[in-house]
C-alpha cells in the first residue's frame, strides 16, 4: 500500500534529480561517470516491442553530450516483499535495454529489518550472475541534529527525520529539521512542512511537529493558515479553552472543592472561553461544585 513515507523520497527525487547523486555518491560512497546533464526519467521500463511493463519507483538518468551514460533506479521499500527479488533484476535489464547505458539499483528503506533483507544477495540462477542491491537505510542516513547541516541539504534532512524520528535522537532530529526549514519562503516552507507531517505517520509524532509550528512566535500567521487552513484558528481557540478548563479544575482542587465526574466532564467539554472565565471567577467563592453552574 502506498504511503506518504513511501512517497516523500520520490517527491524529492522528482523535484530535484541532482539528489540522486547525493544519495548514490554522498550516502553510498559510489562514483558516477562524468556527465553534463541529469534528468528524471520514466518509471515505466517498457521494452521497445514488448507488452511487458515494469514500473520502478523512480529513474534518474545522467547524460554526457546528450547521450545517456548512467541511470539510477530507486525503490522505496517499507517491508519485505519476496516478489522484488524477481522484479528488481528485470528493472535493471529493462532500463539497460531502453537507455543503452549502465544502470544501478538503489533501495531506500527506513527500518533496519527491511534494510537487512533488501541488501541480501539475489541469486538469479545464472552462473556468477548475483545481484547485490545497494541499500540506503537508517545506518546510511545521518541523524541530523544541527540545523546548519540540515539547511545545507533539506532533502537529506527530511530523510533523516523519517528514518530517525522514532529513536532516542528523534526529538533533536525533529527540532533540527524544523529549524532548518524556518528560513524558507512560504511556498517552500509549506512544501517541506507538509512533506514531513504526511511522512511521519504516527499521531504523536505529527502532533509534536504541529506544536512546534503553532508555538513558533516568529512564524508569520499566513504560513500556519496556509498549511492548516481554518483548522489553525479553530485549533488556537480550542487550545485556549482547553488550557482554561484545566486551570479552572486546578483552582477548584486547590480550594478543596470535590469535583464529581459529571462536573469534570462538563468543564473539560466546554469550548467557550468566556464561560470558563466566568466559572473561574465564581470558583473562588463556592464550597460545593453544584454552585459553579448556578
Amino acid at each position: 500500500m502506498t504511503t506518504y513515507e513511501h512517497e516523500a523520497p520520490l517527491r524529492l527525487l522528482q523535484d530535484n534529480p541532482k539528489l540522486a547523486e547525493e544519495l548514490y555518491c554522498g550516502l553510498l560512497g559510489r562514483r558516477l561517470p562524468d556527465y553534463t546533464g541529469v534528468e528524471t526519467g520514466s518509471e515505466a521500463m517498457t521494452r521497445e516491442h514488448e507488452a511487458v511493463v515494469r514500473n520502478c519507483d523512480n529513474v534518474t538518468v545522467f547524460y554526457r553530450d546528450g547521450e545517456a551514460v548512467f541511470a539510477l533506479l530507486f525503490e522505496v521499500q517499507r517491508s519485505e516483499d519476496k516478489r522484488k527479488h524477481y522484479s528488481w533484476l528485470d528493472y535493471i535489464a529493462s532500463a539497460r535495454s531502453r537507455l543503452k547505458c549502465p544502470v544501478a539499483l538503489v533501495v531506500i528503506t527506513f527500518d533496519e529489518v527491511t534494510a537487512k533483507w533488501a541488501g541480501e544477495p539475489i541469486d538469479t540462477g545464472h552462473p556468477s550472475l548475483i545481484l547485490y542491491p545497494l541499500v540506503i537505510g537508517p545506518c546510511q542516513i545521518p541523524a541530523i541534529t544541527d540545523p546548519r547541516e540540515g539547511r545545507e541539504n533539506l532533502a537529506v534532512s527530511l530523510l533523516s527525520l523519517i528514518a530517525h524520528c522514532r529513536g532516542a535522537r528523534g526529538p533533536a532530529v525533529m527540532r533540527s529539521y524544523y529549524e532548518s526549514i524556518r528560513h524558507l519562503d512560504q511556498e517552500d516552507w509549506t512544501r517541506y512542512a507538509e512533506l514531513a507531517l504526511n511522512a511521519l505517520g504516527e499521531e504523536d509524532l505529527i502532533m509534536s511537529l504541529q506544536e512546534m509550528i503553532v508555538n513558533d512566535g516568529n512564524l508569520p500567521k499566513s504560513y500556519r493558515v496556509g498549511l492548516f487552513g481554518e483548522r489553525y484558528d479553530r485549533g488556537r481557540a480550542d487550545g485556549k479553552a482547553e488550557g482554561e478548563a484545566i486551570m479552572l479544575l486546578r483552582i477548584l482542587e486547590s480550594r478543596g472543592v470535590v469535583i464529581n465526574e459529571a462536573a469534570r466532564g462538563r468543564i473539560l467539554e466546554c469550548g467557550d472561553s468566556e464561560q470558563l472565565e466566568r466559572w473561574a471567577d465564581h470558583a473562588l467563592s463556592i464550597e460545593h461544585i453544584e454552585e459553579l453552574f448556578v
